[in-house]
This record gives structure tokens, sequence and C-alpha cells, in this order.
């Protein structure tokens, strides 16, 4: 069986960075991930993490 793991951030690399917690908060669920660990990431729906989001989706 598969722990569960939710991540909960207030910033993630691509999405919102302003220091080293964005490039943590998206290698670690990667590593986690890789590791055979569900993991989801949540952060706050801020204006530009959406618009890029948006032109990513399409």
């Amino acid at each position: 069986m598969r722990p569960n793991v939710l991540f909960a951030t207030s910033e993630a690399f691509p999405l919102a960075k302003t220091g080293g917690l964005g490039d943590v908060s998206a290698s670690l669920p990667s590593a986690l991930h890789h590791l055979g660990v569900n993991v989801r990431l949540v952060l706050p729906a801020y204006r530009s993490a959406v618009q890029r989001l948006g032109a990513c989706w399409g």
C-alpha cells in the first residue's frame, strides 16, 4: 500500500517562488513520488500562478 502525503505550501517552482522554499516545495514531492509515495501538492491560487497554469493547459 502506497502512503499518501498532502504537501501544502505557500510557493512551488515554477508557479510561485520567492526563495529556497519554492525549490524545496517542487523537488521534495517529486522525490517522494519517485520513492512510491502518492503525493498531492496544494498552494494558494495566486493570480500569477493561475495565469501560468492557464498558459500551460491552454
